[in-house]
C-alpha cells in the first residue's frame, strides 16, 4: 500500500509497486483530500517500490503538478528506476518535474531557497 508524509509544506508520496489506473485514481483522491487540509507547496513522488507505470501515472503527475504549481510550488520525483525513467522521459514529464536522487537532496535545495524550516 502506498503512503505519504507531510512536513513544512512538503508532501512525500511513496508510490505503490504498480501505478496503474486504479492506483492513480486512489492517489489523486487522497492527494486532493490532503491538499484541502494542508498547504502543500512541494510534492515529491518516491518511485522506490514502483516497477510498473502506465499513462495513468503520467496523468496523475501532471494533474498534481498543475495543483501545486498554481499555488507557487514544485513537483519532484526520486528513486526512479531505469524502466520508470524511460517512461517519464518519453512522456516529456521532465519539462515540468525535477528528478533528484533523494528526498534529502530536495530538502537541502529547499532549505537553501528559504522554503523549508
Amino acid at each position: 500500500m502506498d503512503t505519504f508524509e507531510i512536513s513544512n509544506n512538503v508532501m512525500i508520496y511513496y508510490l505503490p509497486k504498480e501505478l496503474d489506473h486504479f492506483s492513480a485514481d486512489r492517489i489523486k483522491r487522497k492527494t486532493e483530500s490532503v491538499f484541502e487540509k494542508n498547504d502543500v507547496k512541494f510534492l515529491i513522488f518516491d518511485f522506490e517500490k514502483t516497477t510498473f507505470m502506465d499513462s495513468s501515472g503520467i496523468g496523475l503527475i501532471t494533474g498534481r503538478y498543475r495543483k501545486v504549481h498554481d499555488d507557487g510550488g514544485s513537483v519532484f520525483v526520486i528513486n526512479v528506476s531505469p524502466v520508470i525513467d524511460k517512461v517519464l522521459t518519453m512522456s516529456g514529464i521532465y519539462r515540468i518535474v525535477s528528478k533528484k536522487n533523494t528526498k534529502e537532496e530536495i530538502i537541502e535545495e529547499l532549505l537553501k531557497g528559504g522554503y523549508y524550516e
